[in-house]
C-alpha cells in the first residue's frame, strides 16, 4: 500500500509540466491553412501552460513557445492571412479584406475600414522593433477613399483607434500614428513568446529576429541534418504516448528542401512515416513534407 502510495504521489510530479527544450531547423511550420511561419533557426522551449498538465501536441493550447533565439520569415500572404482571419476577425472588427504587399523595405496596407459605411483605406510604412517585443510600422503614408491623410488617428478616428486596441489581444494595437503587432498575440495557438530585435524585409517576405544568437547553448540532435524539430527534457504527450525527460527528434524524410511540418494534423505525417529507438532511448521519427500527404487516409 505504501509503494502504491508513493507511485500515485510521484504521478503528478512527473506530469508537472516542466518546459520541455526546443530547437528547430529549416521548418516551414503550418500554423493553418495558408498561414505558414518560416523558421530558419529556433532555441526556445515548450512551457504548459496549465500548472500539472504536460505539453501536449494534440492539444495546440496547452503549451506555447518561448524564444530565446530565432529567426522566422513569413510571406505577406501569410501576414494578410493571420490579420483577415485572426487578428480581426472578430464581431465589429473595423477592419477587413486586408491585402499587403512589400515596395522595398516598406510595407503597403490595404482593405476596408467600416466606420458607418465601408471605406477604403491605404497606408505605407517600415516595419522595426518596438522595443517592447513587438513590430512597430509607422505610417508615412496614409489615405482613405484615396484621399490623403495627415495620419492614423485621421484617418480611423479616434473611435476606431479605440476599438482596435480594446482587442489587442488578437495581435494589433495603435498608438497615435504607428500600428503595432504583438506576435505573441498574432498567430493561433501555440503562441510565440519572444522579443523581437529586427525586422527586414527580403522579397516578399518579412524576416523577424527574436532575441540573440548564443543567448542560450545549443542543443545537439542525434543526427546531424537540416531539417528538423528536437525536443529535450520534460514531460511531452502525443498521440497515446507520454515521453518523461522527453527526447524526441522529428527528421524530414527529403532534406533537399525545408520541413513542411503542420501541428494540427501531425499524426497524418507520422503514419507516412516510420520511427527508431536511440540507444540513449531517445526516439527518432521520420516523416515526409506534409504536403505529400495532405488528402491520403
Amino acid at each position: 500500500m505504501t509503494s502504491i502510495r508513493f507511485i500515485l504521489a510521484l504521478v503528478p510530479a512527473l506530469l508537472s509540466g516542466e518546459n520541455v527544450e526546443f530547437q528547430a531547423s529549416r521548418v516551414n511550420f503550418i500554423m493553418d491553412k495558408g498561414m505558414v511561419a518560416e523558421i530558419a533557426f529556433l532555441r526556445g522551449s515548450l512551457e504548459s501552460v496549465e500548472a500539472g498538465k504536460p505539453v501536449t501536441f494534440d492539444d495546440p493550447k496547452s503549451f506555447q513557445v518561448r524564444v530565446s533565439f530565432a529567426t522566422i520569415g513569413m510571406t505577406t500572404q501569410t501576414l494578410a492571412a493571420l490579420m483577415n482571419r485572426y487578428a480581426f476577425a472578430y464581431e465589429g472588427a473595423p477592419l477587413k479584406d486586408i491585402h499587403i504587399e512589400c515596395r522595398g523595405q516598406l510595407l503597403r496596407i490595404k482593405g476596408t475600414m467600416h466606420k458607418g459605411v465601408d471605406v477604403p483605406f491605404s497606408l505605407e510604412g517600415r516595419p522595426q522593433p518596438d522595443g517592447h517585443g513587438g513590430i512597430r510600422l509607422h505610417a508615412d503614408k496614409a489615405s482613405a477613399a484615396h484621399v490623403p491623410m495627415k495620419g492614423l488617428l485621421h484617418l480611423f478616428g479616434e473611435d476606431l483607434a479605440k476599438l482596435v486596441n480594446t482587442n489587442e489581444a488578437h495581435g494589433v494595437r495603435m498608438e497615435g500614428d504607428d500600428i503595432i503587432l504583438i506576435p505573441s498575440h498574432l498567430t493561433p495557438p501555440p503562441h510565440i513568446l519572444g522579443s523581437v530585435t529586427r525586422v527586414e524585409i527580403n522579397g516578399d517576405r518579412i524576416i523577424e529576429t527574436f532575441g540573440a544568437k548564443g543567448s542560450e547553448r545549443m542543443l545537439v540532435p542525434h543526427r546531424k541534418v537540416r531539417n528538423y524539430l528536437y525536443h529535450r527534457g520534460g514531460v511531452l504527450r502525443f498521440g497515446k504516448l507520454t515521453m518523461t525527460d522527453a527526447d524526441l527528434e522529428i527528421i524530414d524524410m527529403n532534406q533537399k528542401d525545408p520541413f513542411e511540418f503542420f501541428l494540427g494534423d501531425y499524426n497524418r505525417q507520422l503514419v507516412a512515416g516510420y520511427s527508431k529507438n536511440t540507444p540513449r532511448h531517445g526516439l527518432l521519427v521520420y516523416m515526409p513534407d506534409y504536403g505529400k500527404v495532405r488528402g491520403v487516409n
